[in-house]
């Protein structure tokens, strides 16, 4: 890579037009200026070698694309010939690459005093594989069309407002998130074990299962709990016995009662796995006696500590027993907490579910069933939506959905569904079915009710299938219906000011962005705006923006070596653009087809 320590710059700007000046002074070593030039002469085609096509030339030497056309003029002469036998001459003009090939035609040539001229311009349609492309002159005498000399006349098509971006998926890049629910998305937090503890009671001296009333409803609580944290770690099982003298006859009392909860939990529990329970228990032991003394709202704060002082003390467990028996009080004490020590604990640790519950699944496996009942309300169904991160899982509940409440809104959040899976699958043909679903659900939605965010998901869909005109109208549309919605309008109008980018209209596309809330795309897009009308310090100051929105996506970047290099900072140039290439493979490959970008950088 080129240094550029031997350039200064100095950036002067007219307050009339606002128009950018670059003065550049240099003041450089001769291996620098080699450095230089060395690329530069690289790019160009040799001259010394060719015969008939030494004066040619292309204006701009850079090809640019205005609109959705590339135009250019090509001038230039061939040498006289002489002799009676001389054959007819042609240019043939193309543009080639790996990815595709375009016959521009012939050129016209003008004869005068033996001496043939041309100049003529050329226009022709962009598209994106010409950004990789060369454009190609071929010389060619007589009827045969192979060619005697040929001259690359520029290499690549400079686009930078095709970087824009329109939700489309990019290979190598995060999948965007494209289309509008009207509902509010649960955002997916970032999961920790919750824990939970449950008592399970006994009779005095006993280990056999109590089928009351107390146990079932543990049960119900444990089934709660695991329906709303579903990704179990572990059960810690441990059998207790109370000081009791019944209770004290069998040291083995607490792990019986802890082998017995342990069969119960697997019997009520199927998604509990044998593995997952860790049995155990205690005897002789005050550890549960003090928690149950520390929870209860009898006691004062004085009282506990003159428990938990003689709890605290090293002496044996007789010892301590005779000494909390001579404190007042203690029978009653003792009343309330021994038989809550006649128990199993059992301490649950488990991750917080994702999406639905084990009960709404359960729910909606009922309602497929012919004879089913709508088990929920609208709100109700709303949210079960809204919890579901998968896409599989929201489409399962949105298509239940809609056997309970035909809406339109329910067949416009299939389309987005239906959408947002076409941006994770990578031949064309699976996304084209794709579409064209989301395109019939959009529709019919349309038809029951003309509806702002339905056109806007509309608009979206269009400009994913590359109609992007088609996709303005529609998100004009939506836009007047939209008045009355400020948040939606600004989604609607970001993404008109993406296809007014798409479309050339930089000037219109700045005025849509206005003072929107933007993400990282919308600021890129703001930044790309100001950058094709020239306005670089406001370009700079949304691609710095952009970056500080997402670091990963590479495109702020990008934007900030694309400013830098028109300024003719090249250190910087350099390092926003080793940033951008680093994070996102997309752009790695863009730079390296770049018409500018390679006259300064050997890409590998």
């Amino acid at each position: 890579m080129v240094g550029a320590e031997w350039i200064q710059t100095k950036v002067l700007k007219k307050a009339s037009n606002l128009q950018t000046r670059l003065i550049i002074r240099l003041f450089y070593a001769v291996l620098y200026f080699f450095l230089l030039v060395a690329p530069l002469v690289a790019q160009q085609p040799k001259q010394s070698t060719s015969t008939y096509l030494k004066n040619v030339r292309v204006i701009p030497d850079i090809l640019q694309v205005h609109g959705d056309s590339v135009r250019f003029e090509v001038s230039g002469s061939l040498p006289a010939t002489s002799g009676v036998f001389s054959k007819t001459r042609r240019l043939l003009l193309s543009l080639r690459s790996d990815e595709g090939y375009l016959d521009l035609g012939a050129l016209e040539l003008n004869e005068k005093n033996g001496k043939m001229s041309f100049k003529e311009t050329v226009a022709f349609s962009f598209s994106p594989w010409m950004e990789g492309a060369s454009l190609e002159l071929d010389y060619v005498e007589g009827r045969d069309d192979a060619s005697i000399e040929t001259k690359v006349l520029a290499k690549g098509v400079k686009a930078p407002q095709f970087l824009v971006r329109l939700g489309q998926p990019r290979p190598g890049e995060r999948t965007p998130v494209i289309g509008k629910f009207d509902f509010q998305e649960k955002q997916q937090q970032v999961r920790r074990p919750v824990s939970k503890v449950y008592y399970f009671s006994f009779e005095a001296g006993k280990s056999e299962w109590i089928p009351g009333p107390g146990n079932e409803k543990v049960i119900q609580e444990m089934a709660l709990f695991l329906d709303q944290n579903s990704d179990l770690e572990s059960i810690k099982v441990t059998g207790l016995q109370s000081p009791e003298m019944l209770e004290g006859r069998s040291s083995q009392l607490g792990y019986l009662r802890a082998e017995t909860i342990g069969q119960k939990l697997l019997q009520f529990f199927p998604e509990i796995s044998s593995n997952q329970l860790k049995i155990g228990s205690r005897w002789n032991d005050w550890f549960d006696f003090r928690l149950f003394i520390a929870a209860d709202s009898n006691l004062s704060e004085a009282q506990k500590s003159v428990y938990f002082e003689i709890l605290r003390e090293q002496g044996s467990y007789f010892d301590q027993a005779t000494q909390l028996k001579a404190l007042p009080g203690f029978e009653e004490v003792a009343a309330q907490i021994y038989p809550k020590l006649r128990a199993v604990k059992v301490e649950v640790t488990a991750m917080p579910a994702t999406g639905m519950t084990k009960n709404q699944k359960a729910y909606l496996q009922e309602v497929s069933l012919p004879e089913a009942k709508n088990p929920w309300t609208y709100e109700e169904w709303v949210e079960v939506v809204a919890a579901c991160h998968r896409l599989d899982e929201k489409l399962w509940v949105l298509t239940s959905m809609w056997r309970w409440y035909q809406e339109p809104s329910v067949l416009s959040n299939l389309a987005v569904v239906r959408m947002r899976q076409s941006q994770a699958v990578d031949d064309l043909g699976s996304k084209e079915i794709l579409w064209e679903e989301a395109a019939r659900l959009l529709a019919e939605a349309n038809r029951l009710k003309e509806d702002p965010l339905t056109l806007y998901n509309h608009g979206q869909l269009l400009a994913l299938q590359g109609f992007y005109w088609e996709a303005y109208k529609v998100l004009s549309t939506a836009s007047l219906l939209a008045k009355s919605t400020p948040k939606l309008l600004s989604t609607i109008d970001l993404l008109r000011a993406a296809l007014d980018i798409r479309r050339g209209d930089y000037k219109l596309a700045l005025l849509r962005f206005g003072s929107a809330s933007k993400g990282a795309d919308d600021l890129f897009n703001q930044g790309l705006a100001n950058f094709l009308v020239g306005d670089y310090a406001s370009a700079n100051l949304s691609f710095e923006s952009a970056v500080l929105a997402d670091r990963e996506s590479g495109y702020g970047y990008y934007g900030l070596a694309m400013v830098a290099l028109e300024l003719g900072q090249l250190e910087s140039m350099s390092f926003y653009l080793e940033k951008a290439m680093v994070v996102n493979p997309f752009l790695r490959a863009k730079a390296k087809i770049d018409p500018e970008f390679g006259l300064f950088f050997q890409l590998d």
